[in-house]
């Protein structure tokens, strides 16, 4: 196993393929779009975000996807983890946690104290971030008017 930063080339297969499970990663709440993905994430990697992907063998186990920004309500530069996804034959294998530890690491090397996730209700994946420490903080909570 190696974590490491992204490649540009591995960015733009990640960004493809973050279209391809939108919906397994949403819990069904957005629609596998490959146009959604580059438009919810290429903002942050303009901005200085960045994929940290594992490989196996020269094979792409998962990936997180790590910025910082600016929290006005906290008044420091918090990071967020935005994105993570671990392809299903290689769950329940520790990728998921190395690749969360290795982005907190990544944050702690930037002098960053604070780091946010946003984990759709009923994804298992929250089970693993309690694991390592994050605190529910609020809720989004939503009304379909329709």
């Amino acid at each position: 196993m190696a974590i490491r930063r992204a490649t540009q080339a591995e960015t733009n297969q990640i960004l493809q393929l973050s279209g391809k499970v939108m919906k397994e990663s949403s819990m069904g709440y957005a629609v596998n779009s490959v146009q959604n993905a580059y438009q919810l994430f290429m903002p942050v990697l303009q901005k200085g975000g960045y994929f940290l992907i594992d490989l196996e063998n020269g094979l792409l186990r998962g990936w997180i996807l790590l910025a910082a920004d600016y929290n006005t309500v906290k008044g420091e530069v918090m990071g967020n983890l935005l994105s993570a996804y671990v392809f299903p034959k290689f769950r329940r294998s520790g990728v998921a946690m190395d690749l969360a530890i290795a982005a907190i690491n990544e944050f702690k090397g930037l002098g960053i104290r604070t780091i946010q996730l946003n984990v759709f209700e009923g994804n298992p994946s929250r089970i693993l971030c309690e694991k390592l420490g994050f605190k529910p903080v609020s809720t989004v909570m939503e009304l379909d008017i329709q």
